[in-house]
């Protein structure tokens, strides 16, 4: 229950005097009492202060705190997915300049979900629940938005290509010009709480934002703002230039354009004026708890933009991966012999791919752990240090990380599964045709050379993956090396004894198995978050 004494600002219906809350679908205040809804103009002008009275919430569990400015008490914790009741009190925080409101409703919000759920046929039947749909919860989050100026010359080199008869023309131009930089509206998070690269996902914009007053949160919940307003100062000066170089580009009609040199001192931006004013943005949290782990899903308030790292069910993977080895298996029985030099040629490319896809797996999530895609609090001139185009690419790079990661991992089982029956298929369908006879020398030549070339790869792979910290284990790297060597050997020494080619071809076939494992579990660990702790835990009663 909320704490006694815990009242902050009430909103009073002018037919009941009952209580009003923001209603999202007319983007009024509306009486749960008596129906009545007033527009946001008829409210009462609001003080000119910086900070802002509201009831805090505290999670009993996590320690997770959000505010509001009614008195309702909530059941579920958006942040550790557990079923209790927030206890409040009453706290002052910094007042926001701008709000965008919610103009997706709960509704559209539950369908925008449950169509980005029907694109993964493996993810757990939990995440459908109806019960779990309804802990959405709308919180807004607040955002820095900054405004960048700067004024200074601009040495640029752009690139045009183009063709005119039978002939390619690759033109290289040297522009210099007196650059104006002003840009408006440079987003980022301004709440450790919410993730930099889930901020990003949802693509927000400050366009829809209207002067705040505290009549928007009347039940909702906002998160607290405490990143400092000039931890981003560099990425939004990187920003800005960026966006001059494509109204650059675009102007001169170019292909590409690269900064040489200078523009205050090449986009340090010295002299260059930073605003920023604090935006709250519209943002429908889902907290899935799954043991130890969290699974979060965030929805755009305004467009209903989804960002969701689903994980994979054991069950339905293993299930999935039964039935497409038992068609293959028809399918090669129905069509050819597979002879085993071809098995193990054919096992050692499934092993490179299983290597690569393992190493971007485990590269990936060790930048989840080490939260590689968060900026790096004071240290933002050391960042941006160096030659113009090095720092725009630093800055690229980064929000590379953040755009794509989400994206790179979805589709790894299908991925493997399409490799395995593309092989497969592709010898059913060319082998046959090709004068190659599958009883023939030529056939163990081929194996020959496909499992030197495997050896090959995977050797320098493996080398190169060990030094790394994200390389993860390195057990099954080395035993898909040995495998494929070995049966290279075999292979080369002339050796008859069928046994040894399935021995190499079913250790291959273990160690890519293992890594498909450790993969699905990578997959789930980045598609979720540990329980949160953020050391304000109530002690337990």
């Amino acid at each position: 229950m909320a704490e006694s004494g815990a009242a902050a600002r009430r909103f009073g219906c002018p037919a009941c005097g009952g209580g009003l809350r923001y209603d999202i679908a007319s983007g009024g205040m509306i009486c749960d009492r008596c129906g009545t809804r007033t527009g946001m103009d008829r409210l009462p002008a609001e003080p000119e202060e910086d900070t802002l009275e509201v009831t805090e919430y505290h999670c009993p569990q996590c320690g997770a705190a959000v505010y509001s400015t009614d008195t309702g008490a909530t059941s579920f914790c958006t942040f550790c997915g557990s079923d209790v009741v927030l206890t409040g009190k009453l706290a002052r925080t910094k007042r926001p300049a701008m709000i965008v409101p919610f103009s997706v409703t709960w509704e559209a919000c539950e369908a925008a979900y449950r169509t980005h759920l029907k694109k993964y046929l493996l993810a757990p039947a939990a995440l459908k629940k109806a019960e779990t749909v309804s802990h959405f919860r709308p919180v807004y989050v607040p955002f820095w938005s900054y405004t960048v100026e700067a004024r200074g010359p601009a040495r640029l080199k752009g690139k045009k290509s183009y063709t005119k008869g039978n002939y390619r023309y690759d033109e290289t131009y040297d522009l210099s010009m007196d650059a104006v930089l002003s840009q408006k509206g440079i987003l980022y998070d301004a709440s450790t709480a919410f993730e930099d690269e889930t901020a990003a996902l949802l693509r927000h914009t400050s366009e829809q934002a209207v002067p705040f007053h505290p009549a928007y949160l009347s039940g909702f919940y906002a998160q607290a703002a405490d990143v400092p307003a000039e931890t981003y100062h560099a990425e939004a000066g990187a920003s800005a230039v960026r966006h001059f170089m494509e109204r650059v580009k675009e102007k001169k009609e170019m292909d590409s354009v690269e900064m040489e040199g200078d523009i205050s001192e090449n986009f340090g931006l010295p002299n260059a004026r930073f605003g920023e004013q604090l935006v709250m943005l519209p943002v429908w949290l889902l907290a899935h708890r799954q043991g130890d782990r969290v699974v979060y899903t965030a929805v755009n308030g305004c467009s209903g933009e989804v960002v969701c790292d689903v994980p994979v069910s054991g069950s339905r993977i293993a299930g999935a991966e039964l039935l497409l080895a038992a068609a293959l298996f028809f399918l090669l029985q129905m069509t050819m012999t597979l002879k085993p030099e071809l098995l193990l040629a054919l096992c050692a490319v499934l092993a490179v791919a299983a290597q690569y896809l393992f190493s971007g797996a485990q590269k990936r999530l060790f930048n989840r752990r080490t939260r590689a895609f968060e900026p790096s609090f004071g240290e933002e001139k050391a960042e941006f240090a160096g030659p113009a185009q090095s720092r725009l690419e630093q800055h690229d790079g980064r929000l590379a990380v953040r755009t794509s990661a989400l994206e790179n991992l979805k589709g790894t089982a299908g991925t493997m599964m399409g490799i395995l029956g593309a092989i497969l298929c592709a010898a059913i369908l060319i082998l046959p045709d090709s004068g190659i006879s599958l009883t023939s020398a030529s056939l163990r030549t081929v194996a020959a050379l496909i499992l030197l070339a495997a050896v090959a790869v995977m050797a320098v792979h493996t080398f190169r993956r060990l030094r790394k910290r994200d390389s993860g284990p390195s057990w099954p790297r080395i035993l898909s090396l040995l495998a494929c060597a070995a049966g290279l050997f075999s292979l080369a020494a002339g050796q008859a004894e069928d046994l040894i080619y399935y021995a190499c071809a079913a250790a291959m076939l273990a160690a890519s198995a293992a890594e498909l494992v450790i993969i699905n579990r990578a997959h789930n660990e980045y598609a979720s978050r540990p329980v949160p702790f953020f050391g304000e835990k109530e002690a337990e009663t």
